[in-house]
């Protein structure tokens, strides 16, 4: 990892981090729900059987109405709950059976399906504290999402505040791009006309 990559990366979630303390309750509700009212746009979510996605921290978009939108179609939902190797097991999602984990992250209480239960999800909806253009993700720089995703063969969607999706961002070769963005003013489809 290059220092200045690295110094990029950690303006740009400083940035984001300080943006995201400003929004109100009321903003962050508005978020989840206009989120959840332009899922059904994204086709691979309406087919999806299985799909892992998040139990979302106070300061993300929400993911409670996608999560109730998902299951009331009848969709089986994962969610990671993280382990001491900072690697990630899935777990059934079930409404209410959720407790804070030990990293301040809201995490099921289910049983422990294991890390290659992500293999199975059509779709995987990824927290991001940006995603560019080209479907460059910035994550909180922790890596669980990287590692989990390696060699992952379903379609990444990532859920950003609007002025969270940017025209560029500092990225790495091991930096996985998502397939799709949602916002709450719609689904964005990456460009993939640059190197990554």
């Amino acid at each position: 990892m290059s220092a200045e990559v690295t110094s990029e990366k950690s303006q740009v979630r400083s940035a984001v981090a300080a943006r995201r303390r400003g929004r109100s309750a009321v903003s962050r509700a508005a978020v989840a729900e206009a989120i959840a009212l332009h899922a059904p746009s994204v086709a691979a979510l309406v087919r999806a059987r299985r799909v892992a996605a998040y139990l979302s921290l106070p300061s993300e978009p929400g993911t409670e109405p996608l999560l109730a939108w998902l299951t009331g179609l009848g969709i089986e939902v994962l969610v990671p709950r993280s382990r001491p190797d900072r690697s990630m097991e899935w777990v059934r999602y079930a409404p209410g059976e959720v407790v804070v984990g030990g990293l301040g992250v809201p995490e099921p209480t289910g049983p422990d399906l294991g890390p290659d239960a992500l293999a199975s999800c059509d779709v995987a909806v990824v927290p991001a504290l940006a995603v560019d253009h080209a479907g460059v993700r910035l994550g909180r720089g922790a890596g669980y999402y990287d590692r989990a995703l390696e060699g992952f063969g379903g379609v990444v969607c990532a859920l950003v505040h609007d002025d969270e999706l940017l025209p560029s961002l500092p990225h790495e070769p091991h930096d996985r791009p998502v397939d799709l963005v949602l916002t709450p003013a719609g689904l964005f489809r990456p460009s993939r006309d640059r190197d990554l």
